[in-house]
């Protein structure tokens, strides 16, 4: 923030919070969301290429990852680094937050 400036926030032509400040707001890391959702486009990608069927929709991938996530981290000690864009950290937003993660995930995938 400048010197004497009030802190600005991105907003579109109706006055709503960019993506990033809404996740912001929610307390969530827009970039461990980034993290995420881009798994699950790779897991869309791999079965839409005709591999293996039809792929789960957002909230069922989530549910799944939410847990998978939560074992490793029961089973693993903390990583040295505390970087949620870390692709080997801990995902904790996920884990801690599942409603508003989730929620952010969905705005993510509405955008593109």
């Amino acid at each position: 923030m400048l010197l004497g400036c009030p802190a600005m926030t991105a907003t579109d032509s109706a006055g709503t919070l960019s993506w990033e400040d809404w996740c912001r707001a929610q307390d969530l890391d827009p970039a461990e969301v980034r993290l995420v959702f881009g798994r699950y486009q790779a897991y869309r990608h791999y079965y839409e290429s005709g591999r293996h069927g039809e792929p789960l929709p957002l909230e069922n991938w989530f549910t799944f990852y939410r847990m998978e996530t939560a074992s490793e981290v029961e089973q693993n000690a903390p990583t040295a680094s505390g970087c949620s864009v870390d692709p080997n950290a801990r995902n904790r937003g996920a884990i801690s937050r599942p409603g508003e993660f989730f929620q952010a995930l969905a705005r993510l995938a509405d955008q593109g």
